[in-house]
């Protein structure tokens, strides 16, 4: 944490961060994340409205003075998303004065709290790692109490704050919302309507913990799949139609698409429709010639056993037995 919060920084490795002594020889790769300082909040006290979507969904607080010092007081924000929406704090650097000798508590420490009470952090102690807490309410209180007097000589906190969740969306024309949840929202067109760029009358739209803007998803939150085909942009709305214009329409785009087929893409009527419907046809005709080679084979069969019974048959003449072969 020795260079965070600085634009120019001398790092040596073993005397920096001694644990590095025990390790084996090899490369080590330091990475470091900047960020403008101009955009950071560093008033106390501040209200902040959090975007739901773009560059003003996230943005980094800092206590005045940071990185070279923090003030004696207490130094506050409350931030607030839309009603649908979460915020996470990622405490980035926690550098304040912690617990004395004979002291149980610490004697600067930051706090963040839910709207609900609940507390999410209270703790004077360096982080390691970037911290993230997740609010679970839309509104989150956080506040740097310091009860050293003057400018204390250590970094003070930086921390970074997101919107994060997906704000509903509304229903495109002639459709509707079926249900929705944190991860996916379930959008259907009315009777007799379809997606216009799908054909299709539902659509699935998920939702990630990301706010950037991607070729298949929302352009206007963290939502999956092409978003387009209910808003475009705030000028043009692309919403269901009827299925008829769609059939008409897809038709159309399938035969353009056909036309800018690769020469070893475009259909053949041949091999694609003539050759299997022959083969099919001689299947059913093999199929045929079989059962009628079964069927004559059993009729054959059946009249020879007719035959032989009928020669077993005993007959009685005058009171003499005689065979079928002897009677007159």
């Amino acid at each position: 944490m020795k260079c965070t919060g600085v634009n120019l920084c001398n790092f040596l490795l073993y005397e920096d961060f001694p644990p590095s002594k025990r390790w084996s020889p090899g490369v080590v790769f330091i990475k470091y994340a900047c960020f403008d300082d101009t955009a950071t909040v560093h008033y106390c006290d501040r209200q902040i409205q959090v975007a739901e979507v773009g560059k003003d969904s996230e943005g980094y607080i800092r206590t005045p003075g940071y990185p070279h010092y923090y003030t004696g007081g207490e130094c506050g924000w409350r931030l607030r998303v839309n009603p649908e929406q979460r915020i996470r704090i990622t405490l980035m650097d926690v550098s304040l004065r912690g617990i004395e000798p004979f002291k149980d508590r610490c004697i600067d420490y930051i706090a963040v709290q839910d709207q609900n009470g609940d507390a999410l952090l209270s703790s004077c102690e360096q982080v390691e790692l970037p911290l993230k807490l997740t609010s679970v309410t839309n509104v989150v209180n956080v506040t740097v109490v310091a009860t050293s007097k003057g400018a204390y000589p250590k970094r003070g906190v930086l921390l970074h704050y997101k919107s994060i969740g997906c704000v509903t969306l509304p229903a495109p024309p002639n459709g509707y919302i079926v249900y929705r949840n944190e991860d996916v929202a379930h959008y259907m067109c009315d009777v007799n309507f379809v997606f216009v760029d799908t054909g299709q009358k539902a659509r699935f739209i998920w939702c990630y913990d990301d706010n950037s803007r991607r070729r298949v998803r929302s352009a206007s939150s963290e939502f999956e799949i092409r978003i387009l085909s209910v808003f475009v942009s705030r000028e043009t709305r692309v919403f269901c139609q009827k299925e008829a214009t769609f059939d008409s329409n897809s038709i159309q785009r399938s035969n353009e698409e056909v036309k800018n087929l690769a020469p070893h893409d475009v259909p053949d009527m041949m091999v694609d429709i003539v050759i299997p419907s022959l083969l099919i046809a001689a299947l059913f005709v093999g199929n045929a010639l079989i059962v009628l080679i079964i069927y004559k084979y059993r009729k054959r069969k059946e009249g020879d056993e007719v035959e032989d019974e009928f020669n077993t048959i005993p007959l009685n003449v005058n009171g003499n037995v005689h065979s079928a072969g002897n009677a007159v």
